[in-house]
């Protein structure tokens, strides 16, 4: 062959094949953390307005920014953080709430790993101001609630230092995402020294966790089982722990209605709730209180078992809600729902029918005047919304109480008492280990 002939054959083996046409792939759109329920284009406008106007003189109380009486109050619910914290937050949007409670990691688990930097900027990016292109709530809105497993009146000094441990974590926590609210159970004695030994020993972890952590206020909550070994379920318990406590600006009181009922005290009329309200300035002081749990009881008054149930389908009955509602030393604290919330899994999946119809229904009860709130209206109201709750999550038996004698088989099985309601319960047993 001739070589200009070969040297053409061998440029030609060389070259590349031709050119072909990459075949187009489709980006997937990362998958939300959140269910599509609760996207911000889902929230409705917030609940409430136009907003009640209080009667003057109005009451004080220990919000933590000066309450503004021309507003709504923070009424909400105790919601999920599944897929972060944020979720809360879109969760609380979805409801047209005006307040919220939320845990900030699991609330029965002592340890959990540090929220991560996506994590915190998630939060971030929707707690602040409309104005700002976030969701609209503060500081003042939301109540963190604590772990479970705390016990800080325990006497055993290697378990006082893992729940203090896990309730310093948990107070970081909501300083590093800017809430300064943060409520949990006070404990227990176990039955193994005083009530006033277990008082200091809660004040000494409040007195440790202000210098170890800034800014959070730490609001302890009253509890149902009066007569018992645990703490706060009487107003002397909570003033006593007050007391104790080093920096009093930086302590406040979370009333829990069930616990109030269940403990004895009680709010069913104006009366009443006018009393319970001045034996708790004269022995507390109202300038403490610093947020409400939202709960009806199955169970009677002063039955020391903490049985949640609907607003108004318990035991105390609309009539103890409204006097709350219309209270103006309601004004600027949150007051949040822990009632029965529906099917299973319908909070973490944002279907939060029955608490955002419970929200309404607070408001609504609020502003009907006193000429008009007879018991042929509160018996109508309650039963108009009885049937919208059942049809949400239908009943599954009569809703009695399980017996005491069948609870205590189980907590024997189990090591420790089963939940008895939908969110919380607590027992003696809660705070064996």
């Amino acid at each position: 062959m001739p070589a200009r002939k070969r040297a053409a054959s061998t440029a030609s083996s060389l070259s590349p094949p031709p050119a072909t046409k990459a075949k187009a792939t489709k980006k997937k759109a990362p998958k939300s953390k959140f269910p599509a329920a609760i996207d911000v284009s889902n929230h409705p406008p917030r609940q409430g307005l136009p907003a009640y106007e209080f009667p003057t003189p109005h009451k004080t109380n220990g919000a933590i920014v000066p309450p503004d009486y021309s507003q709504t109050l923070f009424v909400g619910a105790h919601v999920s953080i599944a897929g972060g914290v944020a979720g809360a937050l879109l969760r609380a949007g979805k409801m047209g709430a005006n307040g919220l409670a939320m845990f900030v990691k699991g609330h029965r688990t002592w340890k959990a790993k540090p929220m991560d930097a996506e994590t915190v900027e998630d939060w971030k990016k929707l707690f602040k101001p409309e104005s700002e292109e976030g969701l609209g709530y503060g500081p003042q809105h939301v109540l963190v609630h604590g772990n479970y497993l705390i016990n800080l009146g325990n006497p055993d000094e290697a378990k006082w230092k893992q729940a203090y441990e896990c309730f310093r974590d948990d107070i970081a926590r909501c300083h590093q995402l800017g809430i300064k609210l943060y409520n949990w159970h006070p404990g227990s004695t176990v039955g193994a020294c005083t009530k006033e030994e277990s008082f200091a020993l809660v004040a000494k972890a409040i007195n440790q966790v202000h210098k170890d952590v800034p800014e959070v206020v730490t609001v302890i909550e009253n509890m149902a089982n009066a007569g018992s070994n645990i703490l706060g379920t009487a107003f002397s318990d909570l003033a006593s722990m007050i007391e104790l406590v080093e920096d009093k600006d930086r302590v406040r009181v979370c009333l829990d209605t069930c616990h109030l009922f269940a403990a004895g005290y009680d709010f069913r009329t104006p009366e009443a709730y006018a009393s319970m309200m001045d034996d708790f300035e004269q022995t507390v002081g109202r300038k403490y209180l610093g947020g409400i749990h939202l709960n009806d009881s199955k169970g009677e008054l002063g039955c020391n078992r903490d049985l949640h149930e609907n607003i108004g389908l318990g035991c105390i009955g609309l009539s103890g809600f409204r006097n709350l509602m219309r209270d103006s030393g309601m004004a600027g604290i949150p007051m949040v729902l822990e009632t029965p919330s529906g099917p299973a899994k319908s909070v973490e999946d944002g279907e939060l029918d029955i608490w955002t119809k419970e929200v309404a229904l607070l408001y609504e009860i609020q502003k009907i005047g006193v000429e008009d709130w007879t018991e042929d209206k509160e018996k109508e109201v309650t039963e108009r919304w009885r049937k919208e709750r059942n049809a949400i999550d239908p009943p599954k038996g009569k809703g009695k109480p399980p017996p005491k004698k069948a609870a205590a088989k189980r907590a024997a099985k189990k090591g420790k008492k089963k939940d008895e309601t939908s969110d919380e319960s607590e027992s003696e047993a809660d705070f064996s280990d």
